[in-house]
């Protein structure tokens, strides 16, 4: 039986392809596959970043549209102009009460600004009878 896997092993050695006894991967093959891996990751890297700077971009036009609905409902209640900054938020306001003339309605104004974006606000409402 010795004999046997002793003539087995010379005859795989004898077939001619130098090859079919070493196991692994030649240098060329490491270097498409990182090529491949390297390609990849740079895709999703962009993509990741892409997405979160939309994202960031998409929450600051919201908290704007936020606090213009605040101050528009500010103005409701007491329809004088102003203007100023809204704390710790690094976004500037201003609120304008013009009266349309010959009749009761008020155009309320409000713009909130900031980093290089403004929300703009306008309403028109009836004044009370005097």
């Amino acid at each position: 039986m010795l004999k046997d896997k002793t003539r087995y092993k010379r005859q795989c050695a004898d077939d001619g392809n130098k090859y079919s006894s070493s196991f692994g991967f030649t240098l060329l093959e490491i270097m498409i596959a990182l090529a491949i891996i390297g390609t990849a990751l740079t895709v999703i890297v962009h993509t990741v970043n892409y997405h979160t700077n939309v994202m960031y971009e998409n929450t600051q036009t919201t908290r704007m549209y936020q606090l213009a609905k605040e101050k528009m409902n500010e103005l409701e209640m007491a329809p004088r102009s102003s203007s100023g900054d809204i704390d710790t938020t690094g976004f500037s306001y201003e609120n304008t009460a013009t009266p349309i003339k010959d009749t009761r309605l008020v155009e309320l104004k409000t713009i909130v600004k900031g980093q290089g974006r403004q929300i703009v606000l306008n309403e028109l409402v009836i004044t009370k009878a005097e």
